[in-house]
């Protein structure tokens, strides 16, 4: 009887330490999320914690904000599920004029980005992005961004389609195009 007992605090004793090993954990993932939005929100200038959290989720961090910005460029790639290398290639040209080094954290998201297609969220945490920094611009500012971003993705669009020469654009990236436009309002 007494092994018995002996037995059942000792099981008692290892399912308390696994949840609180679990809840322990649970709240350091809480404060690092925390400490992540804080940063990014220093980082950004975006105040909206909806926002910010839906850019950490995205693993979005200051370091790789840069990134943000070649967000649409991805999405346009992988509209039609497949990434050409002539996107690729357009992607970390666009990478590189952005100023973003290959040592660096926002290389290395923009990378994993070209070898695995993202989830559909990353689409809607820029869009959000986008909302949330249009009220921050003036107009001119507006005009500009948008000018680049639509320029850019029409860019990245064009270097895998066509035929014979021509620059064609699909209808699955045309799709996200035009997302891309709408998101300026």
């Amino acid at each position: 009887m007494e092994e018995l007992h002996s037995r059942g605090e000792s099981l008692a004793e290892s399912f308390f330490a696994k949840r609180d090993k679990e809840l322990i954990e649970n709240l350091r993932k809480e404060l690092s999320s925390e400490e992540d939005r804080t940063s990014l929100k220093a980082a950004s200038g975006i105040e909206d914690e909806a926002v910010l959290q839906g850019l950490v989720d995205q693993g979005i961090t200051p370091e790789s904000l840069t990134a943000v910005s070649l967000i649409p460029l991805v999405t346009v790639a992988w509209a039609d599920r497949e990434m050409a290398a002539s996107e690729k290639e357009a992607i970390l040209k666009a990478a590189s004029e952005a100023g973003v080094g290959t040592d660096s954290a926002a290389y290395g998201l923009v990378e994993s980005w070209l070898q695995t297609r993202p989830e559909d969220g990353l689409l809607d945490a820029w869009k959000n992005y986008v909302a949330s920094i249009k009220s921050k611009l003036d107009p001119a500012a507006t005009t500009q961004l948008k000018h680049s971003v639509m320029t850019r993705s029409k860019e990245v669009a064009a270097a895998a389609g066509g035929y014979l020469g021509l620059k064609k654009i699909s209808a699955a990236e045309q799709s996200v195009i035009d997302e891309l436009e709408a998101a300026f309002g």
